[in-house]
């Protein structure tokens, strides 16, 4: 069977610091992995520092390389919702561009992919590695999930910045995209789960970067949107089974 082809996506705001070195480490390992990857889009989201710039200048060696920009800040879920229309793999996967996740760990979630149609990086099961996690992280980390778990997604670790899909998935679940920020990642597992795709969560070692962009108050102020954004998705998904009978 022929090797499935890789399209990496890497959404960016504001990330002139921490995006160089983690291009860095994919070029190095498409070095050692020839093949591995085929394509690699960086989405910068309206950035106002020199992320497109030093993005592009970091990627010249890297094969297949190429930045999309967005004339302005629409949020990280926009981005991710480009770089999958953009792309042209058999596999999607997008990542953070902060490397908090390690290039290291892409053939756990090719190795995924093979068998399900959505594979996701999950920091919390047994066998995860977290490095530099506050306690304050660690503790709303906790409260987060079990309340995701109350809309059945409990199991899935949504905020983690490493998750992969078969291409046509990808597409079907990202195309009508609605919530363009934080909670990108909720209304994806939600519509995933509501449309009977299969996941698997694996276990990823993971290191919390100095700059992040999603603070605590903003994570408190996401989940309070999460009842009526599922809410209204329930109704679509209902409405999408409806037209198609």
């Amino acid at each position: 069977m022929a090797q499935k082809t890789v399209s990496l996506v890497i959404p960016a705001y504001n990330e002139e610091q921490r995006i160089v070195p983690f291009l860095a480490s994919i070029a190095e390992y498409a070095k050692n992995n020839p093949g591995n990857i085929t394509e690699v889009i960086v989405v910068d989201d309206g950035s106002s520092d020199a992320t497109s710039a030093v993005g592009a200048k970091a990627g010249t060696v890297i094969s297949g390389f190429r930045v999309i920009q967005h004339d302005q800040n629409q949020g990280k879920g926009a981005a991710v919702q480009t770089g999958v229309l953009e792309a042209r793999g058999d596999y999607i996967i997008f990542m953070d561009a902060d490397g908090a996740t390690d290039i290291a760990e892409l053939p756990k979630i090719i190795a995924a992919l093979e068998n399900v149609d959505i594979a996701v990086g999950n920091r919390w099961m047994a066998g995860a590695q977290t490095e530099r996690h506050s306690l304050l992280r660690t503790l709303s980390g906790f409260m987060y999930r079990n309340y995701m778990a109350l809309f059945g997604l409990g199991a899935i670790d949504t905020m983690c910045g490493f998750k992969g899909y078969k291409a046509n998935v990808a597409r079907d679940l990202y195309r009508d995209l609605q919530e363009k920020r934080w909670l990108f990642d909720t209304e994806i597992a939600y519509r995933a789960v509501k449309r009977g795709y299969s996941i698997k969560n694996f276990p990823i070692k993971w290191e919390s970067k100095d700059g992040s962009k999603l603070d605590t108050a903003t994570l408190i102020k996401s989940a309070l949107n999460i009842l009526p954004l599922v809410q209204d998705i329930k109704k679509q998904e209902r409405d999408r089974l409806k037209v198609a009978l």
